[in-house]
């Protein structure tokens, strides 16, 4: 019988396939466990490197930031060492400073006004009241003008004209009506007498 088993026809016959194992339950829980662990690590990690991310980018930011601000510092601490002490003043120089061509340009506003303060250079004149310079050469002397023609004279009244009693008489006719209506309505005797004296045309 074992023979017919394993022969039939004259030809052999394979003998049937094995049952596979079968996994305990206690395995495939086991598994899953495990499976849902990495899943949960992986998902924990994933947010690490989120937050690192963030962290070097916040990081990066704040150094600039810094960095602009011992700039800008180390800029102040150059002005006022240069003398300048008037907010105006920085930022003329700050202005002067960046619109220089970037080739030949000093590296730093510091060197550029230091640079100014060498014997022979030439200081802007937008600085140079700053930094001490004479902004210009002093003009001609003026003189003070001429008095009018008559001035100092006695007029019929024997009152001299002089700037206080042409200002009287123009108080008198301000009191006495002044003008209105475009048209003169005040006494102008008194500004008449002194405009007499000077060769004046009558008002």
């Amino acid at each position: 019988m074992a023979e017919a088993d394993t022969v039939e026809n004259g030809a052999s016959v394979a003998p049937p396939p094995k049952p596979p194992d079968m996994v305990p339950a206690s395995r495939l829980a086991e598994v899953a466990a495990e499976r849902n662990a990495l899943r949960k690590e992986r998902d924990a990690l994933s947010a690490e490197v989120g937050k690192s991310a963030e962290w070097r980018t916040a990081a990066e930011t704040h150094a600039a930031e810094l960095a602009a601000e011992r700039a800008a510092r180390a800029e102040e601490r150059d002005l006022y060492r240069a003398g300048l002490l008037d907010e105006e003043a920085h930022v003329v120089a700050r202005a002067l400073y960046s619109a220089m061509p970037a080739e030949g340009r000093p590296a730093t506003l510091g060197e550029y006004l230091g640079s100014l303060r060498a014997e022979g250079a030439a200081v802007p004149r937008a600085l140079a009241g700053y930094l001490g310079e004479p902004v210009a050469k002093p003009g001609p002397v003026t003189t003070q003008p001429k008095p009018p023609a008559g001035a100092g004279k006695p007029t019929p009244s024997g009152v001299a004209v002089t700037g206080e009693s042409l200002r009287a008489a123009r108080e008198h006719f301000e009191r006495t009506g002044g003008m209105q209506n475009g048209k003169p309505v005040g006494d102008l005797e008194p500004m008449r007498r002194l405009q007499a004296a000077l060769k004046v045309p009558k008002a």
